[in-house]
């Protein structure tokens, strides 16, 4: 049974957190550190971020969850050794975090990946399906998928990550990210920011390095992959998205064997931080409650 605090959120109705989120340093399967952000006790929820993020996309996610859950967001790169080797990075790399995380709370987990944590998601469900209880994929980046499925999307992020790799090649990484950001939340977006905002986004980003070939590994996620994923999928995506984010969460739905789906209306790419209540109301409602 879910908590009864449920129905608020499911209103659209914020409650006030009784629990303060705790951070802890877990040691992956593969070697690695990873930090985890957690809050509440119960049924562990898994939540990962975006490739340009942090658990931090989270926190209003976080501030509107009921009682009776156990949140814990994974951080891939901040206090811990970040996954992989920079430059020769997989989404077995990304996984590896998410299996500290299951090892830590002693069982399976449900798990919310959003964009480039999406696409992990994918890969744990289909890699480990032990380990996964129920998936949420919200809009997820596995732009893999496109390369036999819409050929026209493929080409727009081929394009996309060859340009962003020009100007990087050429110390352009204010041009690279501006393109980058501006493709999921429309044009001029990145150039409204204040200007420390942006220094200290590109700062970090500097030291990511290039990620574009891990969401173009068609050996570790494609059709057939999707084909053999047992647990249930949910599918969030906005209205107000991108074609090529409309044409991923199409190629998930149409080749996973369980899948639901939820349009947020009027939401774009960034959904957990410009439309997190709908989102939550989504996740909950619509995937783990029916759990």
């Amino acid at each position: 049974m879910i908590n009864t605090n449920l129905k608020g959120v499911l209103y659209g109705m914020k409650r006030t957190l009784s629990q303060v989120a705790e951070t802890s340093t877990l040691r992956t399967p593969l070697g690695g550190r990873v930090k985890v952000v957690q809050q509440g006790a119960g049924v562990p929820v898994v939540f990962l971020h975006s490739g340009v993020g942090s658990a931090g996309e989270w926190k209003q996610v976080f501030s509107l969850w009921p009682d009776g859950f156990r949140l814990l967001a994974v951080d891939a790169y901040r206090d811990g050794t970040g996954p992989g080797v920079n430059g020769r990075r997989t989404l077995d790399d990304y996984a590896d975090q998410v299996y500290a995380v299951a090892e830590h709370v002693g069982g399976p987990v449900h798990l919310v990946g959003f964009s480039w944590g999406g696409a992990t998601a994918l890969r744990v469900a289909a890699a480990r399906p032990e380990l996964v209880g129920s998936l949420a994929v919200v809009e997820p980046e596995a732009y893999a998928l496109l390369r036999t499925q819409d050929a026209g999307a493929y080409a727009e992020l081929c394009g996309l990550r060859d340009r962003w790799r020009a100007h990087v090649r050429s110390g352009r990484w204010y041009e690279a990210f501006e393109e980058f950001v501006d493709f999921y939340n429309g044009p001029g977006f990145f150039s409204q920011w204040p200007a420390d905002r942006r220094d200290a986004f590109l700062a970090v980003q500097q030291t990511r390095g290039d990620l574009w070939d891990v969401l173009f590994d068609e050996e570790r996620l494609n059709v057939d992959v999707l084909a053999g994923i047992g647990a249930p999928v949910h599918v969030v995506e906005g209205s107000a998205t991108s074609v090529v984010d409309h044409a991923i969460c199409d190629v998930v739905r149409r080749h996973v064997p369980h899948a639901r789906h939820t349009l947020v209306e009027g939401a774009g790419h960034m959904m957990p931080l410009t439309h997190p209540e709908p989102l939550t109301r989504a996740i909950l409602g619509r995937f783990i409650a029916a759990s």
